[in-house]
């Protein structure tokens, strides 16, 4: 008890020294410690986490404080939205495959068993002495031992019937899902920045693209030597330009991507996007006609 009464008022100390809103919030819910309150608190918490004005080293300490308001007030999803990322940060932590247990549980009792199935097969093969894995062996369907080929049937499930966008929205979010499920229990494997690059590539198609910058991130945080790191840099910019119109942001990522690769193919090309930046299809595609006439013209010369 001594111990956690430290913990909690260390979390006080980490969390709000820059951040009043949430100190006025804890305050309210420590006084009234209601549903009410604690969604507020949590709304504001992922805010703060969104926001990328996060001090250095508290990253974690935020999200393990919103899975303990989250799980006092047995707030399921919101349980689940603090958990995932707090895995994928702290993937050393010792008590990672009590965290991965906790999420299969979760995912067990929200129905995306796919997300589930990736999560408990993954505990299995990453962590063979846990001492849960019994629990596990007895709720998870029968016909299924490699993680891999069951990502790759969800992929091939895409296809089926599709909609409007070309894909199947239900089994493309499945998909999607499966694969961060893959990373976040895998996060060393050759395999992880290929399934999230193609997960990145479907949320896209999706329009969901958010999502696709969240894990193009994933990607260009944790595997700077992935083969596709830039391409998902560069599409990353892209997205943020052409889907979400803030051109000031993608001007920041293209030029991220210079200094990061300015020998990549790419790099002319992205160099001629931030020239261009702001202007409309017909005045780039004007450009373009220009520049192939001025490249004919030197050709004769």
């Amino acid at each position: 008890i001594i111990l956690l009464s430290a913990c909690k008022q260390d979390n006080k100390d980490v969390f709000f020294t820059n951040h009043p809103q949430l100190e006025t919030l804890k305050n309210a819910y420590d006084e009234a410690p209601d549903a009410t309150k604690a969604n507020e608190l949590l709304r504001a918490l992922h805010s703060v986490l969104g926001s990328g004005v996060i001090e250095d080293g508290q990253m974690i300490s935020f999200l393990e404080y919103g899975y303990e308001v989250a799980t006092d007030q047995n707030m399921t999803s919101r349980r689940a939205n603090f958990l995932f990322p707090l895995i994928k940060e702290d993937f050393e932590n010792s008590n990672n495959a009590d965290r991965i247990f906790e999420l299969y549980g979760i995912m067990k009792k929200m129905k995306k068993d796919n997300v589930a199935i990736v999560l408990g097969h993954g505990l299995k093969r990453a962590y063979p002495s846990y001492d849960k894995l019994s629990e596990i062996d007895i709720s998870l369907p029968e016909g299924i031992e490699n993680i891999d080929a069951y990502i790759m049937d969800l992929g091939t499930r895409i296809f089926d019937n599709p909609d409007k966008t070309g894909i199947n929205r239900a089994s493309s979010l499945k998909y999607v899902d499966a694969c961060e499920a893959y990373a976040l229990v895998f996060p060393k494997s050759e395999s992880t920045p290929e399934y999230l690059f193609k997960a990145a590539e479907v949320a896209k198609s999706l329009r969901t693209f958010p999502k696709s910058l969240s894990l193009y991130d994933w990607i260009i945080d944790g595997y700077p030597a992935y083969e596709k790191t830039a391409t998902a840099l560069f599409l990353k910019g892209f997205i943020i330009e052409n889907n979400l119109g803030d051109e000031e942001k993608a001007r920041e990522v293209y030029n991220e991507f210079l200094q990061k690769y300015p020998d990549h193919e790419l790099a002319d090309d992205i160099a001629f996007l931030i020239e261009n930046l702001g202007k409309s299809d017909e005045e780039i595609l004007e450009l373009i006609e220009q520049r192939s006439q001025q490249a004919k013209q030197e050709e004769l010369q």
